[in-house]
């Protein structure tokens, strides 16, 4: 079994070495997944992916992999999100992230987006996703570092931040309530969550885990923009339905 998965920030090099037999990619943009082709014996963990400045991974070559076997898995970021929009086609969602857009209390791709640094710098964040924002507020809460109203205004101005400029100096500035806040920056240095993280190595897990286990393949209707990325990859999809 061939485990190939798309990671970078949510995952550095570190964390990477607690896993065995994975094949690691840079995080996905548009055509990466229909350019492995579908390989018997293959899985897929989708996890990191370009969303702006790149093409992101589209649903219709999710769905081709899958119309082929190819079982996938979704966490953490543009993965989670992902999954939520293709579970019903058989995509396997991972960790707390995908199950909050399944929940329908977290939408769209900006509660998880963040800016990283290259390759040659381990793909490091340089900013805080809007998710990861809430997962340290709730650790804080639980640790009776922040009341609640603290809490949601931090929330509130981590909202209003783009998320190219969105860091945690810029978070407790906007809450309006940065000068009694001194304790929760002091903890934050120690303490800062990251969900991302967490869901990752989730994926990662389940996906040796459940590899091999087998799930109803969906229909694949061909449409013009599959073939049209296939194109852009230098690919020929062979013949099938296509509307």
């Amino acid at each position: 079994m061939t485990i190939i998965a798309f990671a970078g920030p949510s995952l550095p090099k570190s964390d990477r070495s607690e896993f065995d037999l994975i094949e690691w990619r840079p995080p996905a943009e548009a055509g990466d997944l229909l350019r492995l082709g579908a390989k018997q014996g293959m899985a897929l963990c989708l996890i990191d992916g370009y969303f702006d400045h790149r093409p992101a991974v589209r649903h219709k070559e999710i769905l081709f992999l899958l119309s082929e076997g190819v079982r996938i898995y979704g966490a953490s970021s543009i993965g989670a999100l992902r999954a939520a929009e293709m579970h019903s086609f058989g995509m396997v969602g991972v960790g707390a992230i995908y199950r909050a857009y399944i929940a329908g209390t977290i939408h769209g791709d900006d509660q998880v987006a963040l800016i990283h640094a290259s390759a040659e710098r381990d793909w490091r964040p340089l900013s805080v996703p809007l998710v990861d924002v809430r997962a340290t507020l709730c650790r804080a809460r639980r640790s009776a570092v922040l009341q609640s109203d603290d809490a949601r205004a931090l929330l509130r101005a981590a909202a209003s931040i783009h998320y190219i400029d969105r860091d945690w100096q810029s978070v407790v500035a906007g809450s309006g309530h940065s000068k009694r806040l001194g304790v929760f920056s002091a903890w934050l240095r120690a303490n800062e969550a990251s969900q991302k993280n967490l869901d990752a190595k989730a994926c990662i897990r389940a996906a040796l885990r459940g590899a091999n286990a087998p799930f109803e393949r969906p229909q694949l209707v061909r449409s013009v923009f599959l073939d049209a990325l296939a194109r852009d990859c230098g690919l020929t999809l062979g013949e099938g339905t296509r509307r």
